[in-house]
């Protein structure tokens, strides 16, 4: 798990640089042929449409993948959601999904503002940190894991 350093201009170029890289090589976009689960969201405002899909094997994430059309942090999150994900139960990977949402909106967490503590994530989900200060963004970074979550919770 990382800790948060104070967010600075070059923090800020760091999960730039991140994302944009998840955006140009995204991992795992590809089609699993016999999915255990799938789960689909569009954004009808600006037309990202993300499908996940999940080979689940004794309630654990064996393989998870994405397609779809959607923007460099959409695409981003989704590339960095395969990578997490993987190896999880389907519990922690809801879990993990909520504290991505609560990372991204503190307020939901019940803790906000200067004396939250941050939210603990992944060190491959660092680079989603780089969102939060852009509200109009947080739901690019969210539809890929509200894809996992409908797919996850389908399978319940």
């Amino acid at each position: 798990m990382s800790t948060v350093a104070p967010f600075t201009a070059s923090i800020a170029a760091m999960y730039q640089d991140a994302l944009l890289a998840h955006h140009r090589a995204p991992h795992n976009r590809r089609v699993i042929e016999s999915p255990t689960a799938v789960g689909a969201r569009k954004n009808p405002v600006c037309g990202d449409d993300i499908t996940v899909m999940v080979l689940l094997e004794s309630d654990a994430v064996r393989d998870v993948a994405f397609t779809g059309r959607s923007c460099s942090i959409a695409t981003a999150s989704a590339s960095m959601m395969t990578h997490a994900v993987r190896g999880l139960t389907v519990s922690e990977a809801l879990a993990l999904a909520d504290a991505v949402d609560r990372m991204l909106h503190p307020d939901l967490g019940g803790a906000s503002g200067a004396d939250a503590a941050p939210e603990p994530l992944p060190d491959a989900l660092t680079p989603l940190r780089g969102v939060a200060p852009f509200p109009g963004r947080h739901g690019c970074a969210m539809l890929p894991w509200q894809a996992l979550r409908e797919a996850l919770t389908a399978k319940r």
